[in-house]
């Protein structure tokens, strides 16, 4: 009677230890895991965590047509070649695989004209006159020579095939400061959800977004809310990010949308100007879904004294790099669209920085909505501006250009290990495939894999000397060898534990296959 006791408690403890290791386990399978955060990482030591360094290919396009130069009330007699009134702001760039070619929308001179532009490269850009009456690139929605969406982005939904009467999806301000949304066949001719009546409360007066997430299977939908007041030196901006909770049917429930989060940069300095306005703010964000995690694309106001109040230019210095009123692009990473790391904005490391004194995007750099993954690269495409946010234009500006910066692959965030040899063990997940490639920079150092198993014991012939230390390695699918064996076929099954060991050597992401 006492052996059967033992037995059975013996084999309680193995049952529970199991359920316990169970619980613990990350799931990882077949999935690329970015290192932008913790999610899959237990452990690290004499490890940074580094932020990526695009590399900026210059302007790919420059004001060029007439609703380039629009009239407005600033400039009531159309604007001289040399400058023009923030082209490009509130700016998409989408990649059409059926055509193959680019996809842009993008705001014309005046706030309220919305123009459409297209490349086979990317790189250079036309504009085709799509408008009604054929006489411009102005998407005419909303008129035969005005454009449709004021604040817009839009997106090719991947959920419904091409042809689809809502492929396209876009998210405007309809210039009631509410936000509205639309769908399109070719993101060319428009229909307007909700008979074209906005589809939410205040505010929608910076960049709109509605996407697909993937990982929740859902429509997200961003526009600017108010926390302060509703405009002037007191107002304090945040991004409202909404879920629609009707099935997905954006044509039978155009409004039901449920706010999931208010997006602030939450600055733990809390710094104010002397006129008591918060100086970082959330001037915009939009978000980008890769490789199952939320990247929010953030432009970031650093306010200055001229907010609220406006300027006309005469104090401005276009020679001069201003560090105040100005909106720098930042990126923060999230698992679940509602809590986004803010890391980056506080220790005010901008993803693409601000030009030097006398470029065209000293002062204001605006994002595209998403970014494009192309080949072994990411194309960020963006809005410069050479001018502060609330000032006037003053002569000699540049005016709005778009730029291109380009990242490698997942090189968004890395972690990283300097001359003395850094280690970072992953949490323990169960092995679904063979294969291991990691996307890994040691052209100047040395890198190598062990393979633990739960109790952080080495799986014979994975650890030790049975590790091959790799030497000037700079892949982005890196498949690691072993002593005894190419690849993880023996484990595979098995709950396991990766540790990457390191030295000069950046570390972006892993993938079982």
């Amino acid at each position: 009677m006492a052996k059967t006791s033992i037995y059975f408690m013996s084999v309680m403890m193995i049952f529970s230890a199991t359920r316990a290791v169970d619980a613990e386990l990350v799931p990882v399978g077949l999935q690329k895991q970015l290192l932008v955060d913790d999610y899959v990482i237990a452990q690290k030591q004499n490890i940074t965590r580094e932020l990526g360094k695009p590399k900026k290919m210059g302007v790919v396009m420059k004001a060029s047509v007439p609703t380039d130069f629009h009239p407005t009330k600033q400039f009531p007699d159309g604007l001289p070649k040399s400058g023009h009134n923030g082209v490009g702001y509130r700016m998409t760039v989408l990649w059409n695989e059926q055509q193959e070619i680019f996809q842009m929308l993008y705001r014309a001179s005046a706030e309220d004209l919305t123009a459409y532009a297209e490349s086979k490269d990317g790189i250079h850009w036309t504009k085709p006159f799509i408008a009604d009456d054929g006489k411009s690139n102005l998407i005419t929605y909303r008129g035969k020579t005005r454009g449709t969406f004021y604040e817009a982005s839009f997106m090719i939904d991947p959920t419904v095939p091409w042809g689809h009467p809502e492929k396209y999806k876009a998210a405007y301000n309809p210039g009631n400061t509410m936000c509205a949304i639309a769908y399109s066949a070719d993101g060319i001719h428009w229909k307007g959800y909700n008979k074209g009546e906005s589809v939410t409360g205040r505010a929608a007066d910076t960049h709109n977004q509605i996407l697909w997430d993937p990982i929740g299977c859902r429509y997200l939908l961003l526009t600017r809310t108010d926390l302060g007041a509703e405009g002037g030196e007191n107002e304090d901006r945040a991004t409202r990010v909404m879920a629609h909770e009707k099935r997905n049917d954006l044509l039978s429930y155009p409004r039901a949308w449920k706010t999931l989060a208010a997006v602030t940069v939450d600055d733990p300095l809390d710094e104010k100007t002397q006129a008591g306005v918060t100086v970082l703010q959330m001037e915009a964000m939009t978000v980008w879904v890769y490789e199952n995690v939320y990247f929010g694309l953030m432009h970031v106001l650093t306010a200055g004294e001229i907010m609220g109040v406006g300027s006309d230019g005469k104090g401005e210095d276009l020679d001069a790099r201003p560090e105040t009123d100005v909106i720098d692009f930042y990126i923060g990473t999230s698992r679940d669209a509602v809590d986004f790391d803010m890391s980056w904005v506080h220790t005010r490391q901008p993803l693409i920085e601000r030009g030097e004194a006398g470029s065209f995007d000293k002062s204001l750099i605006m994002a595209t909505s998403e970014i494009i993954t192309r080949g072994d690269e990411h194309w960020i495409y963006y809005q410069g501006e050479d001018c502060q946010h609330h000032g006037a234009r003053p002569a000699g500006s540049k005016g709005g250009q778009i730029g291109l910066a380009t990242l490698r692959l997942d090189g968004f965030v890395c972690l990283e290990a300097s001359d003395e040899w850094g280690q970072v063990t992953t949490k323990p997940f169960k092995l679904e495939g063979d294969t291991l490639e990691v996307n890994v920079d040691a052209s100047q150092g040395e890198f190598l894999v062990e393979v633990l198993d739960a109790s952080n014991k080495p799986y014979r012939g994975y650890g030790g000397d049975r590790s091959r230390a790799s030497k000037g390695v700079d892949d982005l699918r890196f498949k690691p060898r072993w002593q005894d064996s190419q690849d993880l076929t023996g484990l595979k099954g098995q709950v396991v534990k990766l540790k990457f060991r390191m030295r000069n050597a950046k570390l972006y992401a892993f993938q079982i296959k």
